[in-house]
């Protein structure tokens, strides 16, 4: 009207604080929403450490005491990263949360499909890494003292070494782990060992490595089977080819290739004197 005074209203910084959490409660329920758990790949089994992992129905629940918890030592079967802090692991056929530091064998990439190469469909490992302003024989020299340092004498034959071309070809091996129960609790016991091939190429400012050939040989395991070839689904580790025959395989295969990886970690920490940088996902920002 004219003449008349329009009326803003005014908020008291004591009334909009209130309308501030009051926003922010809403809206906690919707982020808890919009990630719901769920098994992103099959069952991956990990081990507890020395104390308790206790186990959450949701996010929300972790705020509170657990009403459930996974024994020391007991398997932990993975089926989801759900944060870098927390997993989701499949519990009596229910999922539940766990804090990722509870699991000391825990590795993410352990999920990621196994590369295989397109010509010899063997598992294989295979990259160039820039190391700027370091020359071949420098290279050459620090692949020379990794593979000593590795690969202890009776762990590996040194096949090719050749500072001229700057080529190093290593039949290694490394230990295999099977875990069986021992008076109702589950421990690890030695199961031979996986064999691999390693070649190192290095030049003026990079190396290349290849890593194949996977194979297990129980080498004289008391009541264990050589399980041959990595890139087999089944192998009969105990002498029974069933269902019961799958996982004692699809496990050793896990811990061989994380293991590799970390082999492969370890010299590109020796030959780029850095710590290697752990492959970022699209929502890790």
């Amino acid at each position: 009207m004219p003449g008349a005074t329009r009326c803003r209203p005014t908020f008291s910084p004591s009334i909009a604080m209130k309308f501030v959490c009051l926003c922010g409660a809403l809206a906690l329920p919707l982020v808890g929403a919009a990630q719901q758990m769920a098994a992103t790949h099959p069952p991956i089994t990990y081990h507890v450490g020395l104390t308790k992992a206790p186990l959450y129905r949701s996010a929300a629940d972790t705020a509170r005491k657990p009403s459930r918890y996974l024994f020391s030592q007991a398997e932990a079967l993975v089926v989801a990263q759900f944060s870098p802090r927390w997993v989701v692991v499949n519990n009596d056929g229910f999922l539940y949360l766990t804090p990722v530091d509870k699991l000391p064998d825990y590795d993410p990439a352990d999920a990621e499909k196994l590369p295989l190469d397109p010509r010899t469909q063997l598992i294989t490992y295979e990259g160039v890494v820039p190391v700027p302003g370091v020359s071949q024989a420098d290279l050459y020299a620090r692949a020379t003292a990794w593979v000593a340092k590795a690969y202890p004498s009776n762990n590996a034959v040194l096949e090719q070494q050749d500072a001229a071309t700057g080529q190093l070809v290593v039949q290694g091996e490394l230990p295999a782990v099977a875990y069986t129960m021992y008076g109702g609790v589950l421990r690890s016991s030695y199961a031979g060992v996986v064999r691999h091939t390693l070649t190192i190429y290095v030049k003026d400012g990079r190396y290349k490595y290849i890593l194949s050939n996977l194979t297990h040989d129980a080498k004289g395991t008391p009541t264990m089977k050589s399980g041959g070839a990595l890139e087999q689904n089944h192998a009969s580790l105990f002498g029974y080819a069933g269902i019961g025959s799958h996982k004692p395989w699809v496990d050793l295969k896990v811990a061989a290739t994380r293991d590799v990886r970390h082999q492969l970690a370890g010299l590109e920490e020796a030959m780029t004197l850095q710590k290697p940088r752990a492959a970022k996902k699209a929502n890790d920002f």
